[in-house]
């Protein structure tokens, strides 16, 4: 069966690199999916969760912005956050998105609006992925 590689890097680690037979992404523009020999691509990623598939097996992880090239059979993503899954602290998670949701209720600039809703939609997002592993 073809593949091709995926590597997902922060600015602070490198996450995963390995071999796919699919990958499932969130983009701005809405959920993609990579099969190998994908043309060549480049988007924005939003929050949301993203799935790698190799012979059957699916791995769930979270990744918070950044971008997406596809190019050669190498997927690079180039993320604000990523992480597995099974690593994200729900509890943690679950206290961020009560303290994002107080702290939009007070504020009235909109960049503070934007930026704690980006925040919020991330610590939901950490939630719902890691209650799915329960």
């Amino acid at each position: 069966m073809a593949t091709f590689n995926v590597k997902v890097v922060t600015y602070q680690e490198k996450v995963l690199e390995q071999e796919a037979d699919f990958l499932l992404v969130r983009t701005t523009e809405g959920d993609m999916g990579v099969l190998p020999n994908h043309s060549p691509f480049v988007a924005e990623l939003a929050i949301g969760e993203m799935m790698i598939r190799l012979n059957g097996t699916e791995k769930s992880y979270f990744v918070s912005g950044g971008f997406l090239e596809i190019s050669n059979n190498n997927v690079t993503i180039l993320a604000d956050e990523a992480m597995a899954s099974e690593l994200i602290d729900l509890e943690r998670a679950r206290k961020e998105a009560e303290e994002a949701k107080a702290k939009l209720e007070k504020l009235k600039e909109d960049k503070d609006i934007l930026m704690t809703e980006k925040n919020l939609n991330a610590a939901l997002t950490k939630v719902r992925l890691a209650e799915k592993l329960l």
